[in-house]
């Protein structure tokens, strides 16, 4: 039953992101991002999981590997974001070469246990990681090794609050750390595509 309510809950989540985006500027945008290639590498980084341990990129060293950026306090889009995610596991299935990381962008509220219960209504997956860490390190691994935008401004209407503005994009990186694959993850298509994505990777590395 708790499941059901899970699905019911992210599907009006999800009915309520699409009925409310900017379809033609998104769809452009779209058109640009939903491209297979060899982009940047990400390089190496050593963060915490949602169990408290340490965490590298060498664990993700020839593996498939699906990233996003979200934060436990977020309301809006991170909950669409990781059931996303919860979709795309659920369609590749139990494969063990295949990952999925979760960054927090908001590492200072973040600890291992906040991120394990947010974890929960979407399924737990020992592929799945939840990685949080010092709010430098977080900084400079989403914006110059993942080249996505990542702000924390002082909220205008409560200076005790921090607004936090950060990217909606998921990525796919290769076994090599090479990001191979972008898109917009509030996009209706995004679950598929991503699906589809990591099928032809997987084609690609030979181990279909």
């Amino acid at each position: 039953m708790k499941g059901i309510i899970i699905g019911i809950v992210g599907l009006i989540v999800l009915l309520i992101g699409l009925l409310f985006r900017p379809s033609n500027q998104e769809d452009k945008a779209w058109e640009n991002e939903n491209k297979i290639d060899t982009y940047w590498e990400v390089g190496d980084f050593e963060l915490i999981d949602q169990t408290g341990e340490p965490f590298s990129s060498e664990e993700l060293k020839g593996k498939i590997w699906v990233a996003n950026f979200v934060f436990t306090s977020c309301a809006a889009e991170c909950p669409l974001l990781s059931q996303q995610l919860s979709l795309v596991r659920r369609n590749i299935g139990d494969r063990p070469d295949i990952a999925f990381v979760s960054f927090s962008v908001d590492p200072q509220t973040d600890t291992p246990e906040r991120l394990a219960s947010y974890a929960e209504p979407y399924g737990l997956d020992p592929r799945w990681s939840l990685l949080t860490g010092e709010v430098d390190k977080v900084t400079e691994l989403v914006t110059s090794k993942f080249l996505m935008p990542l702000n924390r401004d002082q909220d205008p209407n409560n200076a005790d609050d921090t607004v936090i503005s950060h990217s909606d994009k998921m990525l796919i990186i290769d076994g090599q750390g090479v990001v191979r694959y972008f898109c917009n993850g509030l996009n209706q298509r995004t679950v598929q595509s991503l699906t589809d994505v990591i099928q032809v990777l997987l084609q690609e590395s030979g181990v279909y």
